[in-house]
């Protein structure tokens, strides 16, 4: 008969745990169930024992969206939430409401979720676009995808960020009524070099996948490669700061990584609700300090075909699967 798994000495259980777990990608919010491919913590009680502390620290969990996310996350304990490493999701503002919401509700930027979650301590947090694709461009237009990549930035819970936005018009668009955007990604690099400190190695990249230029032809090329913009709304206003790097397009993957020794755990107090409590509290889910999300003054405002019409489509692209 051959060797068990626990005749092997436990340092080497451990690296089988650790390798096994790093295998695994555990979705939420998609509407399908993941195979059960953690059955091995229901072999007995000492492989239980030895090996579930790995999964957190290992596995990559993808969420939908920032619902499925706080859904998920407000349900288990602080204990779980400080070893998980490795989280993706698509940031949709929130909270959204697909049905039972007729008039106009404040909504907040996906970074501030990341406060409801005391202790986040990730090493990786790869965040997806969520205003650009599936007819949302106009409807939302490519400032709210700046100022979300700013917020996260400015935020904590992460050693390395990666942001993908699958084109380049949350810095290249000429569209931007308020007029604070800078050149990228210097202006976020300065910014982390600020907070963590010059000789720490924060960083702030990007990178873009370019897509040829040529009528019918949306090959792309195998290699990102490091990438720069001025905003599109200075280009309009001087033609001759346009560059040929200015006019590329494609996916664009920002990257941000914290200095050594920075502190970059979330801070703040547990909830002691779940998501559904706080979102369905009378009078919907507010916080007095955080400053609300918004599109443009339309949005601001609420008004019909502004901040609610538009709520209502981003939350059915949100919610509905």
């Amino acid at each position: 008969m051959g060797p068990t798994l626990l005749s092997l000495p436990v340092e080497l259980r451990q690296l089988i745990y650790e390798q096994l777990f790093s295998s695994f990608t555990v979705r939420h919010g998609f509407g399908t169930t993941s195979s059960n491919r953690t059955s091995l913590l229901l072999t007995c009680r000492q492989i239980h024992s030895e090996a579930w502390r790995h999964l957190p620290l290992c596995v990559k969990v993808h969420f939908r969206g920032t619902e499925s996310l706080l859904d998920t996350l407000l349900g288990v304990s602080q204990s779980v939430i400080t070893r998980l490493r490795h989280i993706r999701v698509k940031a949709f503002p929130f909270p959204l409401y697909a049905t039972g919401r007729p008039q106009y509700y404040t909504t907040y930027y996906f970074a501030n979720a990341l406060s409801l979650l005391p202790g986040l301590n990730l090493d990786r947090l790869e965040v997806e676009d969520s205003f650009h694709g599936f007819g949302l461009v106009e409807g939302w237009r490519d400032i709210v995808t700046y100022f979300d990549i700013e917020a996260l930035i400015k935020g904590s819970g992460w050693k390395e960020l990666v942001y993908v936005t699958p084109c380049t018009d949350f810095i290249a668009s000429g569209y931007d009524h308020r007029k604070l955007r800078i050149a990228q990604p210097g202006g976020w690099d300065k910014l982390l070099k600020e907070r963590d400190g010059e000789d720490t190695g924060a960083q702030v990249e990007m990178f873009i996948t370019p897509k040829s230029q040529s009528e019918g032809d949306v090959m792309w090329k195998d290699e990102m490669q490091p990438w720069s913009a001025i905003p599109g709304h200075l280009i309009v206003d001087n033609w001759r700061l346009s560059t040929p790097e200015q006019e590329m397009k494609g996916e664009v993957r920002i990257v941000a990584r914290r200095g050594k020794r920075a502190t970059y755990a979330q801070t703040g107090l547990s909830q002691e609700k779940s998501w559904r409590e706080l979102k369905e509290q009378k009078g919907g889910f507010k916080r007095e300090d955080w400053q609300p999300y918004f599109n443009d003054m339309a949005d601001a405002v609420g008004w019909l075909y502004g901040g609610w019409g538009r709520r209502m489509q981003l939350a059915n692209y949100a919610l509905n699967h």
